[in-house]
């Protein structure tokens, strides 16, 4: 009954609107289709300009390209960008994004991410809450590389900036319905468009997704890898004179949880992939959600814009710890229930020229407030708390900054920018110890650390225009990521003992931008070198069972990235991409004592391709037949910077593809109907490979969803 309910409640949603844009939607009328790739315009240097434009390594990701690839969420977009992607929510790593090699796995509070989430221009503070759902997304767009001048802290890898859609002068809308494979139902849908014409407009959007799991606890009878989350985004736009005034809010409750890692060696072995027998219930779940204000005033010469925003996020995790049955005699039953608490304010005050002339800018000062509160207890034999660490983590962030571009010429263009950042933190730290047996965790009494840092990022760029279609730029540009602490179940006796440094990056980069045949055919080409100082490392040590983070000495990456768009005929559109990736150490002495230079990073895969294919043809009187296929491909990554070879397993994983395809029907008046099946050959994908956290010898195994097929059933307004 509530699948029933929620499906019928929003897309009535839609329903509801759909007569308020028929007069609009004929007057439109139907556009002759000249052939041509239409324009792809982006705000990723904070104001709109053809994407061809940019000096930068991007990738936009529209409207419609979601709706035809038939993803949900942020984390269903992997392996469409090469050399960018992102941990789906639940997984042990959630929200993890890796970009050009660089992953952060942000397993505590003290640890922050070398890539950003941006939502309608506003950071999103922690990787938890980077899964975004796409229900109302109108574009996504993916910056590889620093982007430190205009994005500033935590981007120096890049970063994801998402654009929702907002209410405009007509009403517009979409809503879909999905019914698959074990049990799978996703409803999503949303609405804008004006309640006072020319002042104001109401933009409303919910969605919710289930799906059973498809890993079996034989013993604490739940399935894992499932799919329950639902959430909501709203937004009120007035529009008075010369002002534009944005008022959004969004919340989430996702109670998913992704497949538990399976012991694969060990008495606690269970046969069969996707079973495992444990104690426990594992559950996780992140809820969280903001409200933000933007706020818009045209001074004539320049247009001056406030981001005000407040966001919170909550994150719970149970695992069972020793990945026994029954409790083994020597640990008696080991569990963990952590809780991670995040609250956070920004504000960014922006002024961007409107100019035409040979000079434009964008010059401003940002403002970030975090505070995080990190509970992490283990359980012993059913008692609880019976070793712990517990952290509180405060963070000021100032920065101000500005990017220029001169037209030196009517085809060269100099951009010049730089910003400057104060960092300040502060670490409140305690740790409860237990040794027994394979543990020996020290007591650390109630500290206080203090970690303040302050840094210069400059980017400087040539673009040339050698023809209309054709602009080559070279860009050299810094990123940096402030230090912190390891405030995690730790060996070390003292909170000064966890601290790490800030790391830097230096990138330059070369890039050609095409477009052939009246714009039916885009080529893009970009090449880049990046030298990382004291680059952050978080490492699992078996032999002492803790994470650690330490900086790696130096480390470059080398690679060239290439994305190809192309409409040989009205009917038929094919894009992809492709990336050599070669990410290395150049001094790295390791916490473990190895010395891992001239090593390539881990999770970092040195090729990595994507090719997708639509097809429209009509069939009859304002019917069109839709085919859909794409197929995504990663060479051979390491899990672990030791290599190490437990019992006969190598740490590593070979190359893979996966193939997702979709037919369908669609009407004229926006109806459509499609099947679908998403990764089509079943290819089960190991995406880790660790040791257990207890020094028990346990090796673990996690593994991709299998094969996924259903019907969609939408309507777009």
């Amino acid at each position: 009954m509530r699948k029933l309910y929620a499906g019928s409640a929003m897309c009535g949603l839609v329903v509801a609107m759909a007569p308020l844009s028929a007069a609009a939607a004929q007057a439109a009328g139907a556009e002759e289709d000249s052939g041509a790739i239409a324009e792809i315009v982006v705000t990723a240097r904070k104001r709109s300009e053809s994407i061809q434009d940019v000096p930068a390594s991007i990738q936009a990701v529209s409207q419609e390209q979601i709706q035809s690839l038939n993803v949900s969420s942020l984390s269903d977009l992997n392996g469409t960008t090469p050399n960018a992607s992102i941990a789906p929510s639940g997984s042990t790593n959630a929200g993890a994004i890796t970009i050009r090699g660089i992953t952060s796995l942000v397993r505590n509070a003290g640890f922050e991410a070398g890539a950003a989430v941006y939502v309608d221009g506003v950071f999103q503070g922690r990787p938890t809450g980077n899964n975004q759902d796409l229900v109302d997304i109108e574009r996504v767009e993916i910056l590889r590389g620093p982007q430190g001048t205009l994005y500033g802290k935590n981007t120096t890898a890049g970063a994801f900036s998402l654009t929702t859609v907002s209410p405009g002068d007509s009403w517009q809308g979409a809503g879909f319905i999905r019914l698959g494979s074990r049990q799978e139902m996703q409803v999503a849908a949303y609405a804008a468009g004006p309640l006072i014409a020319d002042t104001l407009g109401l933009k409303l959007s919910a969605y919710r997704r289930l799906q059973d799991g498809y890993q079996e606890d034989v013993v604490a009878g739940r399935k894992y890898g499932n799919t329950d989350v639902f959430g909501a985004r709203g937004q009120l736009r007035f529009t008075p004179a010369d002002w534009t005034i944005d008022l959004r809010g969004d919340y989430v409750n996702d109670n998913g949880s992704a497949a538990k890692q399976e012991p694969v060696t060990s008495t606690a072995v269970v046969p069969g992939r996707d079973t495992i027998a444990s104690d426990l219930l594992q559950p996780n779940s992140v809820e969280g959600g903001g409200v933000s204000l933007t706020v818009e005033r045209d001074l004539g010469f320049a247009t001056l814009s406030s981001i005000s925003a407040w966001r919170k996020l909550k994150t719970t995790q149970v695992t069972d710890d020793d990945y026994y049955a029954v409790p083994i005699p020597v640990l008696v039953g080991v569990s963990h229930d952590w809780t991670d608490k995040a609250r956070q304010f920004s504000q960014e005050l922006r002024l961007t020229s409107n100019s035409d002339g040979p000079f434009s800018y964008v010059a401003g000062v940002y403002y970030f407030n975090q505070f995080l509160d990190s509970s992490r207890p283990f359980s012993l034999a059913g008692i609880p708390n019976f070793f712990y660490d517990f952290a509180k983590i405060k963070t000021r962030s100032y920065a101000a900054f500005i990017n220029a571009d001169y037209e030196i010429t009517d085809r060269l263009t100099l951009t010049a920018g730089l910003r400057y950042t104060i960092e300040k933190k502060r670490l409140d730290f305690e740790q409860k110890g237990y040794t027994f047996g394979p543990l020996d965790y020290p007591t650390i009494p109630r500290s206080i650390d203090r970690f303040s840092d302050r840094d210069l990022s400059p980017t400087v760029s040539l673009k040339y225009e050698f023809t209309p279609d054709i602009t080559g730029y070279v860009t050299v540009s810094r990123g940096f990521k402030a230090g912190g602490w390891n405030p995690d179940i730790t060996k070390r006796s003292s909170a000064a003992e966890i601290r790490f440094e800030s790391e830097k990056v230096t990138n330059y980069e070369a890039g050609l931008r095409t477009q052939f045949f009246d714009r039916r055919l885009t080529v893009n080409l970009t090449g880049y070198h990046m030298d990382y100082d004291n680059l952050q490392i978080s490492q699992f040590l078996p032999a002492t069972s803790e994470f650690i983070i330490t900086n790696a000495g130096k480390a470059v990456i080398d690679g060239a990235e290439l994305e190809i768009i192309t409409r040989p005929t009205s009917w038929l559109t094919i894009y992809g991409g492709g990336a050599y990736n070669d990410a290395h150490y150049t001094q790295f002495l390791s916490g473990t004592g190895g010395d891992f230079s001239g090593q390539q990073f881990t999770n970092a895969p040195k090729w990595s391709g994507y090719v997708a294919g639509d097809i429209t043809l009509p069939v009859g009187p304002d019917l069109d037949l839709l085919i859909h296929g794409d197929y995504r491909y990663e060479s051979k990554v390491f899990f672990d910077d030791s290599r190490t070879v437990n019992q006969g397993l190598p740490y590593a994983r070979g190359g893979y593809g996966l193939l997702n395809m979709r037919v369908g029907l669609r009407t004229g008046d926006g109806i459509e109907v499609s099947l679908y099946a998403q990764n089509l050959t079943n290819k089960r994908v190991l995406f880790n490979r660790t040791n257990d956290l207890l020094g028990l010898g346990i090796v673990l195994d996690s593994y991709g969803a299998p094969r996924t097929f259903g019907v969609r059933v939408g309507a777009r307004f």
